[in-house]
């Protein structure tokens, strides 16, 4: 093997030599022959000329700059100077995930107007008629000139679909390739690589990804392996050859891995252009605003200290079986996901969460986390900044969504369950803002904050109109979060970055941050970064003893620590001392003036924030380099002795423990008299109503029982049309068309209205009979039935209309109609949803919480609404956009721009 090994490495160093001897000759590319009307940094231009030398030496590559530093438009550049040069004329393809097509489109048409670009993107029906299209061109194309010619010269579309659709874009010759977010090529064994790698026509290529490295060699060898197979050949060749590169070693054996490190280096920097900003800006390249980085620890409150032990106290059992070698890698990753819940909010576990849920400070106090990411969004919001608030768990995301709420606080929010829509609107709207001109009360539009998926929005994203960065979790790589950073401190970002990462101290989550430290040295090692990262000590994280060295470095914790508190039954109480406070209070302060603080070395932009450890003047700052070190390395004698520690802590404090499945509900005498005083005013009306010949019509609140198993069955989809017509989507099926409506007691006009009054003029009629018998109050929903006799069209299924009451009337009041209750349409819903799967119906309904130019934010929190109800009932639900021009109906998969339905 040491023979083979010696054979490959000659070669690999033979072609980087070969390739790097081509630059020595090269005089440079000046501007006006790229044919873009952007005026390119000097990066960049010093970028696109050496992708054009590569090209020119046949070679594929890598452009691995450093995420914000303009790769889209270097490829855009390249693209050109190839067509308007004729040394490529297209056409060519480019591979982007979904939230950056508009980004790359906008880039288009923006710097190179002259392209024609095609977005293969939205429905099957959609791509259906595009290709449909592209082949009638080609059909009159070839029968005038005899030539083959495409409608395009970019063809942009997804991973997804080009897996999809491969049969068809397989079969198109593409003169050159672009693959943005290329890490995404990182598993050599996945579905993707192996179908672009075989099936597509594609010989020329170019892998964008501002991530080149993230966790191990082997990934690093399937990026160059499918820029050039021939070279890199076989991954256990290249293994073998650099394997001591990709250890930690001591002794002689850290000299051979050195010497790896720099054939590696030597060897990328003929196939892989990597730029940091760091690097561009102390050499004068680049000027870009100063970042400055902040872990902030954050104290447990008293309920997550107790769900903490609780969660290790029900994993007791694994992690004694752990000690004994016998536990499995899903068990411990199990617990880790566990305690990571723990750390971000305690209602992320079912039963936590007092019932019936009341809005209130509980939300907040409940979190350490959460009540430290009041104290700072309460200075930023006051100093006019705009936040990117980066989460890992979309369930998290609600959570912060609700605290929003709470607050009052403008925000945008994109995670994978956003549809492409949304996800464009909503960053086109944040972008537009910017962070000085910030109106923070008088103008809902502005939003304050843009919340984010750190999967889906941390990849290609610009959102430099905020200037402050905060990541409520960690991601498990630690590249991801560096990613979702450079959304705002990159190209066009004006204003000073100011980064904070919310760890919960002495939990899994500063183990996982330690361990994250190491990762980040194999990136360090391969390719030189010095942006700040010290590349001393430590080793490149092995991923597969990841989760058993964060499962060792829980010996670190006393388990003593929380198991001998007092257990508080109101979890609204006060969950921090008055003292307590005031430290957070104290540090939230610095972290915010930290903006200003001036870095004289350059691995002072990163420092440690701790509310335990003070001076004189108050919370201690620290360079993160100078922090105290927790080495989560393996230590199994630490750990059994921590196990057996924990064990007794267990048996000696289980009286004291706050099991999951607890339930806080109200004393049982005051709902007792509150229900006795309800069935009284009941009866007195309905005997009332009884005399004068009145019948409700309102519908009663369905009995659904919390463990009431959830169906697969329910389903929303999104359709064109006109809800009032829900014969046109779903023929000879029964249907609820559900609307709301306010409880004025006067009919509208327009929109809704006015469909609905066209479809039957018995239902004006008896949304004011009710009114005239008091029956209209907030949450109410009225189902009202049709049939031949009283519906203007003709029926082939059973259908009602669903009155929702949800918006409230008062004359008095500035704006007399409030806007849509949200709990009391989630009411509604239910009652809907329940009435529904008896008659075995779909709701069809107009989209509602969501006009062109008003935050998008209560659709985010209807759309919930629906897919819970949906499962939970096992009915379908339609949801339209109304479109005038339009005559049929169509799902739709991908939305594109549509007005919405006038809602009541």
């Amino acid at each position: 093997m040491a023979a083979t090994a010696t054979s490959y490495e000659r070669r690999l160093l033979a072609a980087a030599d070969l390739v790097l001897s081509a630059d020595a000759q090269d005089k440079g590319i000046r501007l006006p022959d790229l044919g873009v009307t952007a005026d390119l940094k000097p990066h960049q231009l010093h970028g696109v000329a050496w992708l054009i030398r590569r090209y020119r030496l046949g070679v594929n590559v890598v452009l691995g700059d450093e995420m914000g530093l303009g790769k889209t438009l270097q490829a855009i550049s390249l693209l050109s100077y190839l067509k308007i040069h004729r040394i490529a004329p297209g056409p060519f393809l480019v591979l982007c995930p979904l939230s950056v097509t508009d980004g790359w489109l906008s880039e288009f048409s923006k710097f190179c107007p002259s392209f024609r670009v095609m977005q293969y993107v939205g429905g099957k029906l959609h791509r259906r008629d595009l290709r449909r299209t592209i082949y009638e061109d080609v059909q009159k194309a070839s029968t005038s000139s005899r030539s083959f010619e495409l409608p395009f010269d970019v063809l942009m579309t997804t991973y997804d679909i080009a897996l999809m659709d491969q049969d068809f874009l397989s079969q198109i010759p593409w003169h050159y390739a672009v693959i943005d977010e290329a890490q995404r090529l990182k598993n050599p064994s996945s579905v993707l690589y192996n179908v672009l790698e075989q099936r597509f026509i594609m010989p020329r290529r170019l892998l964008l990804t501002g991530t080149p490295i993230q966790n191990n060699l082997s990934e690093l060898w399937a990026l160059m392996h499918f820029c050039l197979p021939s070279i890199f050949g076989k991954l256990d060749e290249f293994l073998s050859t650099f394997k001591e590169a990709g250890e930690s070693l001591t002794g002689d054996e850290a000299n051979k891995a050195k010497g790896q490190f720099k054939i590696i280096k030597h060897v990328l920097k003929a196939f892989m252009l990597r730029r940091t900003k760091f690097l561009l800006i102390e050499s004068g390249i680049l000027a870009l605003p100063p970042l400055t980085e902040l872990t902030v620890m954050v104290p447990l409150t008293q309920l997550q200290k107790k769900l903490y032990m609780s969660v290790l106290r029900k994993e007791l059992p694994t992690l004694i079986s752990f000690a004994r070698g016998s536990s499995r890698h899903q068990s411990l990753q199990n617990i880790v996901i566990q305690l990571r819940k723990v750390c971000s909010h305690p209602y992320l576990f079912s039963g936590i969460e007092p019932e019936p849920y009341v809005e209130g400070e509980h939300l907040i106090q409940a979190s350490g986390k959460l009540i430290v990411l009041d104290l700072i969004l309460k200075k930023l919001h006051e100093c006019g900044h705009r936040v990117l608030l980066f989460a890992q768990m979309t369930q998290t995301l609600d959570i912060l969504q609700d605290f929003l709420e709470l607050r009052n606080y403008t925000y945008e929010r994109l995670d994978g369950s956003v549809r492409a829509e949304e996800r464009f609107a909503a960053i086109r709207n944040f972008s537009s803002q910017s962070t000085k001109g910030l109106i923070r009360d008088d103008n809902r539009s502005e939003a304050f904050v843009f919340m984010i998926s750190t999967r889906a929005g941390g990849v290609g994203l610009n959102l430099i109109g905020a200037d402050t960065v905060i990541f409520y979790e960690q991601d498990w790589n630690p590249q991801a979060d560096k990613q979702a950073l450079q959304r705002a401190h990159r190209i066009g970002q004006l204003n000073h970055v100011l980064s904070i990462n919310l760890v919960s101290q002495r939990t899994i989550e500063e183990v996982i941050m330690r361990r994250a430290d190491r990762k980040l040295k194999l990136s360090h090692n391969i390719i030189g970064e010095e942006d700040g990262t010290d590349g001393k000590g430590g080793d490149p994280g092995i991923e597969a003893s990841d989760m058993r060295s964060i499962i060792f470095g829980l010996h670190l914790f006393d388990p003593a620590d929380t198991a001998t508190e007092t257990i508080d039954e109101d979890i609204t109480a006060e969950t921090f001392s008055v003292e307590k406070l005031a430290k957070l209070k104290t540090m939230s302060e610095k972290v915010v003036m930290m903006r200003s603080h001036e870095s004289s070395e350059k691995d002072e932009r990163a420092f440690e924030i701790n509310p335990n450890m003070t001076d004189d003047s108050g919370t201690v700052i620290r360079r993160a380099s100078d922090s105290i070190r927790i080495d989560p390395g393996l230590n199994e004698a630490a750990y059994l002795s921590w196990v057996k520690k924990f064990k007794e802590a267990s048996i000696s404090s289980e009286d004291a423990t706050v099991g999951f499945g607890r339930q806080r509900a109200a004393p049982e005498e005051k709902l007792l008299k509150h229900d006795v005083n309800k069935q009284k005013i009941e009866e007195k009306r309905l005997a009332k109503w009884e005399s004068l010949g009145y019948q409700t019509l309102a519908v009663k609140e369905p009995d659904i029982t919390a463990s009431q198993n959830i169906s697969d069955a329910g389903s929303i989809q999104f359709v064109y049309g006109d809800c009032t017509n829900p014969s046109k989507v779903c023929p000879a099926k029964p249907a609820i068309i559900f609307s709301c409506i306010d409880n004025s007691g006067t009919w509208g006009h327009g929109g809704m209205f006015d469909a609905l009054t066209s479809l039957s003029t018995c239902i004006p009629d008896a949304y004011h009979r009710a009114s005239e018998f008091d029956d209209l109050h907030m949450g109410d929903l009225h189902l009202i039935q049709l049939d031949e006799g009283n519906c203007t069209r003709s029926l082939d299924a059973p259908l009602w209309v669903a009155l929702a009451i949800v918006q409230s009337y008062n004359p008095r009041r500035k704006v007399p109609r409030s806007e849509i209750s949200m709990s009391d349409l989630e009411l509604c819903i239910s009652k809907a949803a329940f009435s529904a799967a008896q008659h075995s119906a779909a709701i069809h309904m107009p989209r509602i919480g969501y006009q062109g130019g008003s935050q998008r934010s209560e659709w985010y929190t209807i759309e919930r609404l629906l897919r819970k109800h949906s499962s939970l009932h096992g009915i379908d639900i339609f949801v339209y956009y109304f479109q005038r021009r339009q005559t049929d109906c169509q799902i739709v998969t991908q939305v594109g721009h549509a007005d919405d339905s006038t809602q009541a």
